[in-house]
């Protein structure tokens, strides 16, 4: 073969860039075409897939002609992309939809229904402990069905940038074993490699035959020399990808990973990732005037480490290692009116730098330990982020003679593919050259480790607010939007106005049979409870104890249409949040009483966010004893979905209605009329007395339903009254639908 020339090309998130390169892994030639990206609302990011395609053949011809080779002299061409970029596309490889940027996080709710699907597919995120990053190819592609499902229906493919240019270039359905291991939860080790029971779980069959169903070993990874044990590649630019190479397969809570065969048969990866560096340092920059990175650079040297203060959280456009938290914003805390921007500048660079190390301190909680750090992109151009991050992870950084990796290694697998040279270690020998080692300082590392703790405090002194925010943000939005259908009352609660939230009937299971809860489960869902209601009492909070998780799970896996309100009267419900997702509850309710909150509203959102944080909806609840008022902070935060009010003594099932609950309703609902309030407790068919003590009402359904109540628990009147479940479901239903024409409007 005659041919000594390959071409690299790297489609990154805001340039697709070409290199030219001879078989010792000279460059020849770079060239680069940008492409915009549009953000339709925050946290969202799109791009134009066509965009894409044009910018490769531009970089690529202007590249060739730079580097005055001929075409017939090139022996091969490889491409690799941003991960994970979600792209619909019909069967001729057109966009149906702009797509999803991989920094995209409008899937955050689907990213928590797939981590409390509790499949072993999870294994990969935390150990299956979770949570799933919304920038994952599922919870994307759960998000195109729940809310474009024309979309969805109509997409022949449903795959990524990377397969989108290779099936351009081949006219081939391919997808690479790097991107399905790492971002689709597929697997060498598991029959087939597809996570079909977790998408059958989900609902989304359809999109296993949606993917491309060659899976090819291919990787850009491998271009850094990377291939042995105990190396960490760092490749920077708009985010950071820290990619480490291991000879075991072992997960661990803060990391994704270990995904075998990722790079090479037996070399397998871990992974960690955060997604603003270079991208929040742009920002910077344009914010302060376009100012010289040089400039930039040399004021942010004369500050010391640690900023003299000011602190900041990396976390521009969430965080994807170790919180995977889409909903987690930056921040920049400790100013003073001495700073300057070189201060910021330095913070910025600092906080990416302890974001690393982070990440590097939870590989090594999980066994992984780096001895060396490869490091390519933007980054390599600033000295002073460099020195910065080899002292704060006492790490050596090994620069590379090529800082363009993500080129240099599609070039060395072009290489590899034309036969050029038998393998890839091969290649990775002859192309791969070290430039210099970066050295740490232990005596900066030693003064690093204390800003090191100011920055790791922040994100959870900050996250209540975060998420506060975000749900306010939500409630906002969904206001605005015209009403929608809400699937089982499971999308009911802050969202739609008031004369918008419907009435739920949800039948208490401690007047149920207890030999057969499955049996009267499936017969009260099938009478029409849109919600069934599960009490877990610990004996300890309340004089009785009942069932736990193993029983919702059970309740679930017989009755899956079941959405489960689980109410939690325990001393510490935040023990049970993760066995219960994984169980299948739909609701966690937890008292604002309990030992373990105490009144205590900052611990009670930072609770309820963990529920939702594992796709279950927050509740909130009140025995006969409290006030509406201990709630109404979390309820203005929209930190939570459901107000439960105890009618009753909590416990026990058979106890007559206590009227003393009706004006905290009335309480609740004036002032928060977008919020699911539910009645629990002595709720009957029978004609009750009236607040007022005047007058009979048809039942205390309809009471409760005037003060405001959208939602009521029943036991004894479903289960055990006079009425059998198909006749007494829809007429508590009748009764509190009727009552809501004496609501008062939404303002």
């Amino acid at each position: 073969m005659t041919a000594k020339y390959v071409i690299g090309v790297d489609g990154g998130t805001e340039s697709i860039r070409a290199g030219v390169f001879d078989l010792a892994g000279t460059p020849l030639s770079f060239a680069s075409q940008p492409y915009p990206t549009n953000f339709p609302k925050p946290g969202w990011a799109e791009q134009n897939p066509a965009d894409w395609w044009a910018g490769l053949g531009a970089a690529v011809r202007e590249a060739v002609a730079s580097a005055g080779v001929q075409t017939t002299d090139v022996a091969a061409i490889c491409v690799d992309t941003t991960c994970c970029t979600v792209v619909a596309l019909d069967a001729a490889g057109a966009a149906l939809r702009p797509a999803l940027l991989w920094m995209d996080m409008r899937s955050a709710p689907q990213a928590a229904k797939v981590a409390a699907c509790g499949d072993e597919a999870l294994a990969v995120n935390s150990a299956g402990a979770g949570p799933v990053s919304a920038e994952w190819m599922v919870p994307k592609a759960l998000w195109l069905k729940e809310n474009e499902p024309e979309v969805f229906e109509r997409a022949a493919v449903i795959c990524e940038y990377q397969d989108f240019v290779n099936f351009h270039l081949t006219g081939r359905w391919c997808a690479s074993v790097n991107n399905a291991s790492v971002r689709w939860h597929y697997s060498t080790q598991r029959p087939g490699g597809w996570p079909t029971s977790m998408l059958q779980t989900l609902g989304l069959e359809a999109l296993q035959h949606k993917w491309p169903q060659e899976v090819l070993p291919l990787g850009a990874v491998v271009g850094l020399g990377v291939i042995r044990p105990g190396q960490l590649a760092l490749l920077t630019g708009s985010s950071h990808l820290h990619l480490g190479v291991t000879d075991k397969v072992f997960h661990g809570k803060g990391i994704w990973g270990v995904y075998p065969d990722a790079i090479l048969p037996g070399v397998h990866m871990v992974e960690g990732g955060q997604t603003s560096t270079g991208s929040a340092v742009a920002w910077y920059r344009q914010l302060v005037g376009e100012a010289d990175y040089a400039a930039l650079n040399e004021e942010a040297a004369a500050v010391p480490p640690g900023c003299e203060g000011v602190v900041c959280l990396d976390h521009f456009q969430g965080n994807r290692t170790p919180h995977t938290d889409a909903l987690s914003r930056g921040a920049i805390t400790g100013l003073t009116l001495k700073h300057g921007r070189g201060h910021v500048f330095r913070s910025l660079i600092e906080s990416i730098c302890f974001g690393t190390e982070q990440i590097f301190e939870t590989m090594r909680a999980a066994g992984f330990t780096p001895d060396s750090v490869t490091i390519a992109g933007g980054a390599t151009r600033s000295e002073l982020w460099l020195q910065i991050h080899a002292d704060v992870s006492n790490v050596p950084f090994i620069l590379t003679k090529v800082a363009d990796a993500p080129a240099l290694g599609c070039a060395i697998l072009a290489a590899v593919a034309a036969g050029l040279f038998p393998d890839v270690p091969a290649a990775c020998a002859a192309m791969v050259h070290q430039d210099r080692v970066v050295q740490p300082d232990p005596q900066r590392h030693a003064e690093y480790r204390r800003h090191f703790q100011a920055y790791t405090a922040l994100y959870p002194a900050l996250k209540p607010g975060f998420h506060a925010a975000a749900s306010q943000q939500q409630q906002q939005q969904d206001a605005a939007a015209p009403p929608a259908a809400a699937a089982n009352g499971s999308q009911q609660g802050a969202g739609g106005a008031a004369e918008e939230l419907h009435s739920i009937v949800s039948p208490s299971i401690l007047s149920a049979d207890f030999a057969n809860l499955a049996r009267d489960v499936d017969r009260v869902v099938k009478a029409g409870a849109e919600w069934v209601h599960v009490d877990i009492f610990d004996g300890v909070f309340v004089p009785n104890l009942t069932i736990g998780p193993p029983v919702v799970k059970s309740l679930h896996k017989a009755v899956p249409d079941a959405f489960l309100d689980c109410h939690l009267c325990t001393v510490h419900p935040e023990n049970y949040v993760a066995d219960l997702a994984a169980a299948g509850a739909s609701q966690f309710t937890f008292h604002i009483e309990a030992p373990g909150i105490d009144f205590d509203c900052s611990k009670a959102a930072a609770l309820a966010q963990a529920a939702r944080d594992r796709g279950m909806l927050a509740g909130i609840a009140l025995t006969p004893d409290s006030q509406p008022e201990a709630v109404f902070p979390l309820c203005e935060a929209g930190a939570v979905d459901t107000v439960l009010l105890l009618a009753v003594r909590a416990g026990f099932g058979g106890q007559k209605f206590g009227p003393a609950v009706l004006p905290k309703v009335s309480a609740l609902r004036a002032r928060f009329p977008r919020i699911n309030i539910i009645v629990d407790g002595g709720i009957t068919l029978e004609a009750s007395l009236s607040a007022s003590g005047g007058s009979f009402c048809a039942a205390n359904a309809a009471l409760v339903a005037e003060a405001g109540a959208n939602a009521l628990v029943a036991g004894t009147t479903v289960f055990a009254g006079k009425e059998p479940p198909e006749v007494a479901v829809p007429g508590l239903v009748n009764l509190i639908a009727g009552a809501r024409a004496a609501w008062p409007k939404a303002p």
